[in-house]
């Protein structure tokens, strides 16, 4: 027997020339190959899932780190009603859509926010 020869799977009679044994296995091989291609994109599919639900809802931290929003401000967006906090334990978390049309809502058209904290512009000796 030829060592660099596969047995063909079971249930297949060996065929005498190559090009009936592609032709026997090409189906069963497509087959496979297709099946992994949609195991491995439903894998993608949920990972993409996960992934949007948990940028969906951020902590105070994350608001700090990623919209330079203090964490009192997001405080003071709760008690006027602006964002409306889910709370787990002790961990407060808030919708990012939410977090959005409240910074949008406090934009000038310039792109600067209301009621921003402001550097001093002038250099105060004494």
């Amino acid at each position: 027997m030829n060592p660099y020869h596969t047995p063909p799977p079971y249930g297949v009679p060996l065929p005498a020339d190559q090009a009936t044994l592609l032709a026997t296995l090409f189906p069963s091989l497509k087959e496979a190959v297709g099946q992994w291609v949609v195991d491995e994109m439903r894998k993608w599919q949920l990972a993409q899932q996960e992934q949007t639900q948990q940028e969906k809802i951020m902590t105070r931290h994350a608001l700090r780190a990623e919209f330079n929003i203090c964490t009192q401000t997001a405080r003071n967006w709760e008690k006027e009603g602006i964002l409306n906090p889910l709370t787990v334990g002790r961990r407060v978390f808030y919708s990012r859509p939410e977090v959005l049309a409240a910074l949008k809502a406090r934009t000038k058209p310039d792109g600067t926010r209301l009621h921003a904290r402001r550097k001093a512009t002038t250099n105060k000796t004494r």
